[in-house]
This record gives structure tokens, C-alpha cells and sequence, in this order.
């Protein structure tokens, strides 16, 4: 099964996978109406560069957390935004990089204060505001308000995705939120108040004691939301966090993989007949509505990552920021690079693979061959005719995709194909 994590800082998959391989993020609501070209899923050429924005900061970690965040103190988060702006000063500085796409993630963006969010998003409005394609910024639904939904929009923000997880008061209580269940729906109606139509939402597959029901139950309340974007994640216990510490416990049991599974086919079946498409294998929208800032990781663009831990991919090199709020504080917008990465031709293919697998549209043969020097067919002959005739895979003259059941085995199924790419040596 593959264990998708729920939502926040450049998000990724775990099992055996390496953490490069996949960032997931939210988004956001707006009707059905058709958005226009600019909206759809069109080339990284032209989704590339994306800017990530991190704000660290919760009032209480979730249970399945283990991203990189912070207690939330107003004087802190204060100071955190000066130097996110001094760093946002020094980028735009170089005169080299202007985003397609912005994304403020958590962490918490909308903890923040009502005065440092409107510095904040004037603040990268004033700097990269000149030709987005798309901004979107994470939302927890107990804390935005109309007055915060209003200067995002002001600001020119144009997309709010919300972590509801579940509107099961069981589920919310086990995954450590603090929302009730009506709050989503309530934060739902003041965004589009204040003027968004983008709108996505988040839920969570497979907490302890999710029933058929219970899911259900959910799937009713979100389409009474109707949000444009839906992120749908595999809850995983993650090493250091408290719902992991429960289950080594005992306290809490977690659902088997076949129930799980089970859950994902309901899930996903109920949103594709609301009309939602998946598009990755964790994420479905309306048509036109897919996250383009997510596309652009997924596509390999390129992007900047500003504050305390956030990643930045420069087509050369990987590498983030120091995830120490207290230290990036003290930098003043000049944090130290750890985890630098250079990008070699074969690690550039690895990525190819392992990426372009989570997309509905799959690997492009032809990248491949262009990459490798030779086709995907020569690479791993016995590893792809055993996947495509198990129904996990399939290839066209054109891709090698995913099925619906191959998006369950998600993992296990890109690591076969590459290990047997290693073991031929032609890669």
C-alpha cells in the first residue's frame, strides 16, 4: 500500500521511498465553471519556477505530525516575518527569479496574527505578485477568519486549501485537530464571502476506529462544501509522533492495509462520481483545477523555498534551509543550506521515474530514452511485463501509467521497476 502522508511541509511519501520523491501540498473551491487555459495542466515550461513559503507555527501539533514546526507565540511569529520578508528582499534582489506560483504552507499559515498575515502576503505581493499564475496558501479552518480571508484576496491570493482531515468527532479527537466538525463548513462560507472561488480541502484515509459509514458520512459533508480540489492521504505513523507512540502502546490499533485500501476505493469512487479527477495518487480536482504548484514538483521544475526548513531546487542542486526557527530568526534572511544535493544524471532520472509515476499521465517514454540513452522497455523488461499483466501497469506507445490498482501498491511497484533498472546496469 502506499502510504501518502497527510498534508504540510513539502509532504512525502514514506515506506522505502526516498523523501525526494514526493511533496504534496492542498488547494481550494470555486464552482464548476470553467476557469479558463491558464488553469489547466500545461507544461512545466510555463508552471516553472514555483516559490514555497513556510510558516512553522501551530497551536498544537496534530497526532500524525511529525513535519517541521513550532509552538505558536505572537512575538516569535513576529520576528519569523521579518526575516522571511529580509530573505524575500534578497531573492528578488538576484533579478533572475520570477514565480509562476506561490504556495504558504505549515505549519499554520493562518495562526498568524492579523497584522503579520497582511505584511506577510503584501509582502510577497510587493515582491513576486507581477505574473502568478496561481497562490495558494494552507488555511486551518479554526483560524481564518473574514478580515484574513479578505487581505489574502486583497493581496492576490487566489487559492486557500483547508486541512478538514474528517468530520467525524472520533476522527478529529484521534488525529489531534482542534476543530469541530461544522468549523470547515463555516470557514468554506467566509472564503467565498471574501471573494475566493479556488478552494480545496484535505481528508484523511484510514485513521483507527474509520468505518465504510463514517467515510461516507464524510463525503456528504464535502460535497455540501463543494470545494474545486480535493487531497485525499493514507494516514501513516510516522517514527517520534504521538499517534505512533499510542499504537507502540497499545492505545490505538491501526486499520490493516486491505481495510484501508478498501476505504481509498470508496473514497475515490464517491469523488469521481461528484466529478472530481484524479490527477495524482493522492489528489483529484474539477476539471481545469489541479494545483499547478504541485504539478511543478511533480514535473521536476524548479522552485525557491523561503524560512525555516523549506527546500529549494535549482536544477543543479537540492537543498533547504536549516530547520531551526530560533537559528533562521537569527540569520536576518540568510539561513544556512543543509542537505545540499547535486543533481547527477542518474539520480535526474531516478526522479523522472519515481515522479512522473504518482501522475494519472504517467512516464513519458520518450523522456526516458532521452535521459538513459536507451528505452524503459530495454531497461526493465521482466519487472514491466509482470506489473502489466498483474493490472498494475499500463503502456501505451507513448507512457507507462499507473492503474487504479497499481496507485494502491504505489511503492513497492516504482521500486520493482527500478531495482531492476540497477541490476541491468543500463541506467
Amino acid at each position: 500500500m502506499v502510504l501518502l502522508r497527510s498534508p504540510g511541509t513539502m509532504a512525502t511519501p514514506r515506506g522505502d521511498l526516498p523523501e525526494r520523491y514526493a511533496m504534496n501540498q492542498g488547494s481550494t473551491n470555486g464552482g464548476h465553471r470553467d476557469r479558463g487555459p491558464e488553469k489547466r495542466c500545461i507544461g512545466e515550461e510555463t508552471i516553472s519556477p514555483g516559490l514555497y513559503v513556510h510558516i512553522p507555527f501551530c497551536t498544537v501539533r496534530c497526532s500524525y505530525c511529525d513535519f517541521h514546526v513550532a509552538s505558536f507565540r505572537t512575538q516569535i511569529a513576529s520576528r519569523y516575518v521579518d526575516s522571511l520578508l529580509t530573505e524575500a528582499d534578497l531573492l528578488a534582489a538576484e533579478g533572475t527569479f520570477q514565480p509562476k506560483t506561490i504556495f504558504v504552507g505549515g505549519g499554520t499559515p493562518s495562526v498568524l496574527s492579523t497584522p503579520d498575515w497582511a505584511r506577510l502576503l503584501q509582502g510577497l505581493a510587493d515582491r513576486f505578485g507581477h505574473s502568478l499564475l496561481e497562490w495558494t496558501v494552507e488555511a486551518n479552518p479554526g483560524t481564518i477568519d473574514l478580515e484574513k480571508g479578505e487581505l489574502a484576496r486583497s493581496a492576490g491570493v487566489n487559492r486557500i486549501s483547508t486541512g478538514a482531515q474528517t468530520f467525524d468527532p472520533h476522527g478529529l479527537a484521534v488525529l489531534g485537530r482542534e476543530h469541530g466538525p461544522d468549523v470547515v463548513e463555516r470557514a468554506h462560507e467566509v472564503l467565498r464571502e471574501a471573494g475566493f472561488e479556488r478552494l480545496s480541502l484535505d481528508l484523511i484515509i484510514g485513521w483507527p476506529g474509520q468505518t465504510t459509514p463514517s467515510l461516507e458520512s464524510d463525503l456528504q459533508k464535502l460535497a455540501s462544501i463543494d470545494p474545486d480540489h480535493v487531497s485525499l492521504y493514507h494516514l501513516s505513523y510516522e517514527s517520534g509522533t504521538m499517534l505512533e507512540r499510542k499504537r507502540q502502546r497499545g492505545a490505538v490499533t491501526p486499520l490493516s492495509d486491505e481495510d484501508v485500501i478498501q476505504l481509498s476505493r470508496t473514497a475515490l469512487g464517491g469523488l469521481e462520481r461528484a466529478g472530481y479527477t484524479r490527477y495524482e495518487v493522492s489528489n483529484l480536482s474539477r476539471p481545469g483545477e489541479e494545483s499547478l504548484h504541485n504539478l511543478n514538483y511533480w514535473q521536476r521544475g524548479l522552485y525557491r523555498g523561503l524560512g525555516s526548513g523549506a527546500a529549494s531546487f535549482d536544477g543543479v542542486c537540492r537543498f533547504k534551509n536549516r530547520p531551526d526557527v530560533g537559528a533562521y530568526i537569527r540569520s536576518e534572511g540568510r539561513p544556512e543550506l543543509v542537505e545540499v544535493e547535486e543533481i547527477t544524471p542518474q539520480t535526474a532520472l531516478e526522479e523522472i521515474v519515481f515522479l512522473s509515476l504518482r501522475l494519472s499521465d504517467g512516464l513519458s517514454l520518450k523522456e526516458f530514452e532521452a535521459r538513459s540513452g536507451d528505452s524503459l522497455l530495454a531497461n526493465c523488461p521482466e519487472s514491466l511485463e509482470e506489473l502489466i499483466e498483474r493490472g498494475l501497469l499500463e503502456l501505451t506507445e507513448t507512457h507507462l501509467r499507473a492503474t487504479e490498482r497499481g496507485f494502491e501498491v504505489l511503492d513497492a511497484l516504482i521500486l520493482k521497476i527500478w531495482e531492476e533498472c540497477q541490476r541491468t546496469a543500463k541506467v
